[in-house]
């Protein structure tokens, strides 16, 4: 059995109880590398041609939800370098069903499958939300 890694939340710098995605690290405990769900229907539903331009550039594209709301998520590869933003990503908040999430992440992780999209991310202050572009 492979060792359980931390789920790390992106929070949000005015409101640490609100998230933006999880994940958990591809190698150790490394919180700058998750690999999860990113929230994609927010502030809005994500448009249409936004993922399209996600499948022409990485393929494989895989959405499902992430809220009871019916938000979606999108399953990545997620890189944070910036330092202010690396210090909103967390694993001291409580989401529902937090411990099935971690599960299905070491699960899908220890068969070997990694998701092919890859994005880079920061969070914007000026936007008050995760700002992403493409990880080529």
């Amino acid at each position: 059995m492979l060792p359980q890694k931390p789920l790390y939340f992106l929070t949000h710098d005015d409101n640490p109880g609100i998230f933006s995605g999880y994940g958990i690290p591809l190698r150790g405990e490394e919180k700058s590398r998750p690999v999860g769900m990113l929230m994609i229907d927010r502030p809005s539903k994500c448009p249409e041609d936004y993922l399209q331009s996600l499948r022409k550039t990485f393929g494989e594209v895989i959405v499902g939800p992430m809220t009871l709301g019916g938000d979606r998520g999108l399953f990545t590869q997620m890189r944070i370098d910036d330092p202010y933003s690396l210090g909103l990503v967390r694993e001291d908040i409580y989401a529902p069903k937090t411990q099935e999430i971690a599960d299905v992440f070491h699960s899908i992780l220890g068969l070997g499958y990694i998701p092919k999209s890859r994005l880079k991310l920061r969070w914007s202050r000026e936007h008050r939300l995760w700002l992403s572009e493409f990880d080529i």
